[in-house]
């Protein structure tokens, strides 16, 4: 999934644990949970347009990757103020591409970050539960444009969430 619906998934995360104590209990929850929310999230990327290489070529790829874009920063800045814990921990398995394409595009290597690894370590965890374990069945949109539905109707749904819970004590 893109990075707005991974990060209003943090979001949620953060609101759901809000009232929890200890401290240390209620952050660690929200760390773990975002961090498998991104796991789960990217495991659904499947049933949506997500191509595994940019398409620079194409105007329609484009266009949808700056609408992502600047929804990310949008949203970042809306809600960076009360739900920065749960947003970081549900955005750092993205660390794995930021260091994959910084190296390419300036030349340098990682030498043990070649793929995606923490994405690895996610996908191995999610795997090894029954619970998880059929998001690989699910069918492969990932080139097809009408998998922009599903991922934009989720987010949708989960920015509704986000603005209700905003308005009422829940």
């Amino acid at each position: 999934m893109q990075a707005p619906t991974h990060l209003i998934t943090g979001i949620l995360i953060q609101r759901s644990f809000g009232e929890i104590y200890p401290l240390p209990l209620r952050y660690f929850l929200i760390a773990f949970l975002a961090i498998i929310s991104h796991g789960i999230l990217d495991k659904l990327a499947k049933f949506t347009y997500h191509p595994p290489d940019p398409l620079i070529n194409d105007r329609f790829w484009i266009s949808y990757h700056l609408f992502m874009i600047f929804l990310t920063f949008f949203i970042f800045i809306k809600y960076y103020k009360n739900y920065k814990f749960g947003m970081i921990f549900s955005i750092i398995p993205d660390f794995d591409w930021i260091v994959i394409h910084s190296s390419k595009l300036f030349s340098f290597s990682v030498p043990f970050w070649k793929e995606p690894i923490l994405h690895k370590i996610l996908f191995s965890f999610l795997d090894s539960s029954p619970l998880f374990k059929f998001l690989n069945t699910l069918p492969n949109l990932s080139l097809n444009r009408i998998g922009i539905i599903p991922e934009i109707v989720f987010l949708i749904i989960l920015l509704f969430t986000v603005e209700i819970m905003q308005h009422k004590s829940i």
